[in-house]
């Protein structure tokens, strides 16, 4: 027997233990006591009802909001400016879902409409044939980009500007409702 092991052997039987006893069981620790859980209202329980937008995140308000087709994906729109002979639309992205979602969205397929004048509005596009908003690097002509749960993300487009007398449009951007009598705001 190696002599570490020899010394640690008469240790124990020295103070009266034996290498085959085990020290007793550690006695059990009672439980915290159960106390109830403070009252939720019970609204803030319920889930929102079928087809009810939650209020936009922190940042610009939202002058108007829609459900996009990508699942779990709402549009706002956070300005809508006419300066000079330019209107610029801003929109706020956001993926209020619980996966990751791809929106897309084709400039050629987004306009204004000023349904009193019966005139369609498309994107501006610079002079190379670019559309002037938000692109994809490496496009001309698109916006996408994957959307975390959560994640938001905000665009522009501009688009020439109706008269100064018209003071309401219909917005039109593609995987999204119309956003129906959109006030402009005038700088």
């Amino acid at each position: 027997m190696p002599s570490t092991a020899y010394a640690l052997l008469s240790a124990l039987i020295l103070i009266g233990c034996t290498p085959r006893e085990s020290a007793p069981p550690p006695a059990p620790v009672p439980a915290p006591p159960v106390t109830a859980a403070p009252a939720v209202p019970p609204a803030a329980t319920m889930p929102p009802a079928a087809g009810a937008i939650p209020a936009p995140a922190a940042g610009q308000p939202a002058l108007a909001t829609q459900e996009s087709n990508w699942a779990g994906v709402v549009v706002d729109v956070v300005e809508f400016r006419r300066r000079g002979n330019t209107l610029t639309a801003k929109l706020r992205v956001t993926n209020r879902g619980t996966a990751d979602v791809e929106p897309d969205i084709h400039y050629s397929e987004a306009y204004i409409m000023d349904a009193a004048a019966g005139k369609k509005y498309e994107v501006l596009k610079d002079e190379k044939g670019n559309y002037i908003a938000a692109l994809r690097s490496g496009y001309n002509n698109r916006w996408y980009q994957n959307l975390n749960p959560a994640q938001s993300v905000t665009i522009w487009m501009k688009f020439p500007a109706p008269p100064a007398d018209v003071k309401a449009v219909t917005l039109q951007v593609p995987g999204v409702p119309p956003f129906e009598d959109l006030a402009i705001q005038d700088s």
